[in-house]
């Protein structure tokens, strides 16, 4: 496993020892420059005085005072600019120390001081409110990633444990702190962090076992690369749909059993006390001729039941190849001749697909829009249309029936609202289309014309990764 870190450049100003001794602190050139502006007119006063050769009365009560005076306001004029300067240095300080609270008294006279104070205070008023915020949205992260069923492990550019959650640490039946810091190879999780896709494999850890979805990423932190698995146990959710579909299938099952089996068994015992009759009546024959054909009918139809259910269960895995829409449907169209069908142009698509797989799955579809037509009464044909989208192609079958009944049963095995249908067709379209990498969507039209539109959304290309899951199970 590569170790990869990034660098951190830092930029910084080289000064001299002997360039930052010659220069004079901000305060000390402030009040030099004072003097200096206040010299001319001490040295003019001096030369004066020296000149009229004043008495030294005039040097000491006139001269010296003055002086001593430009001295004074000098330092009190160097005290009054660095106090600013101090209480900036102070807030950037505070600010640099994370402290927002701190701010500084601009006064109430406009000048440029007054904006760069009052801007400062500004600046800490919304870090600090960014600091809330930030702490809410780290709490609030916090507590989902704590209630989360899937474990979540935060591993850092060495591969060394910085954080788990609650179900990370049941994962390995130890506490979330004794974790901390354990590298990932002697967690076994060090072969997990190749997988940017998600994975599902049967895999056994110290507090679980079972089915678990494993997927791994990275982010950045404070600019160093960090690592994150989460790890989703499948082996419960499995279980519960397994066990569901385990009571639907029972459920169909034994419904279409019952169908078949109560009036055999029914038929059975007429004709048995029938043919114990003595004398036997004189259409006897008839009568049981009539009932060998009743039990035929319902066993060749308890024989198609099965035969609808093993279809079902025995759909190949698709061989995919390039495939022109206009084409396909074109050959679909002759195959269900005696529908009526209305292909409207659109530019071709080619895609990735079993072309025998896709025929199927749009002959069910349009078979059932020609039904729902003529259960509707209606003249209008099955409109079929195509168009690209961003998830790859979009295949519209387009009926004028009455509308879906009750979609929430559209896609249950066996059921159907047709005397005589099987209940499998949208079953199987679904399969295919899944298995193509697509989906299956039915809805009642929005156009204000009664009836129902059948959507089926295929990837148009086959991504690099399914392709070899393909290769791989067609070469087991």
């Amino acid at each position: 496993m590569r170790r990869s870190s990034s660098p951190v450049k830092t930029l910084t100003t080289t000064v001299s020892p002997a360039s930052n001794r010659s220069k004079w602190p901000y305060e000390r050139r402030v009040m030099a420059w004072l003097l200096f502006l206040a010299l001319p007119g001490l040295l003019f006063a001096a030369i004066t005085l020296w000149v009229l050769q004043a008495p030294w009365g005039a040097w000491l009560f006139g001269w010296f005072p003055v002086a001593i005076l430009s001295i004074v306001i000098a330092q009190i004029a160097r005290n009054r600019a660095a106090y600013p300067l101090r209480t900036l240095a102070n807030l950037v300080e505070a600010i640099r120390q994370q402290d927002y609270a701190l701010r500084g008294v601009a006064g109430s006279s406009p000048s440029a001081m007054f904006e760069l104070i009052s801007e400062i205070n500004a600046l800490s008023e919304d870090l600090r409110r960014s600091r809330f915020e930030r702490v809410e949205a780290d709490l609030l992260l916090a507590k989902v990633v704590a209630e989360l069923d899937a474990a979540v492990i935060a591993f850092d550019d060495e591969y060394t444990l910085t954080m788990i959650n609650p179900s990370g640490a049941a994962l390995f039946a130890a506490r979330s702190n004794d974790l901390l810091g354990r590298p990932a190879e002697s967690l076994g999780l060090e072969e997990y962090f190749d997988y940017r896709t998600p994975q599902v494999m049967q895999r056994t850890f110290p507090g679980k076992q079972g089915k678990f979805r494993i997927q791994a990423s990275t982010y950045r932190e404070a600019g160093v690369r960090q690592h994150l698995l989460v790890l989703t146990d499948l082996s419960l959710t499995l279980r519960q749909e397994e066990r569901l579909a385990w009571q639907r299938l029972i459920r169909v099952i034994g419904h279409e059993l019952n169908n078949s089996l109560t009036p055999i068994q029914s038929l059975t015992e007429s004709l048995a006390n029938l043919l114990d009759r003595e004398p036997r009546p004189a259409d006897w024959d008839s009568d049981a001729r009539a009932g060998l054909k009743v039990i035929n009918e319902r066993a060749r139809s308890l024989g198609n039941f099965m035969s609808s259910y093993a279809q079902l269960t025995r759909l190949p895995p698709p061989k995919r190849k390039l495939v022109s829409i206009s084409n396909l449907i074109s050959g679909v169209a002759a195959l269900v001749s005696k529908c009526s069908i209305d292909i409207e142009d659109h530019p071709d698509i080619e895609f990735e697909a079993d072309s025998a797989q896709i025929e199927q799955l749009l002959i069910n579809l349009i078979k059932n829009a020609n039904e729902a037509n003529r259960a509707a009464g209606t003249d209008g044909s099955v409109v079929i249309r195509w168009q690209r989208t961003a998830a790859g192609m979009a295949l519209e079958i387009v009926d004028h029936g009455t509308g879906l009944p009750d979609s929430g049963n559209l896609f249950t095995p066996f059921f159907t609202t047709k005397s005589g249908g099987s209940g499998v067709g949208l079953l199987l379209g679904r399969q295919i289309a899944e298995a193509h990498g697509g989906h299956i969507h039915l809805y009642n039209r929005e156009d204000g014309i009664p009836g129902c539109i059948a959507r089926v959304i295929l990837p148009i290309s086959v991504p690099l990764t399914d392709k070899k899951q393909v290769q791989a199970g067609e070469n087991i």
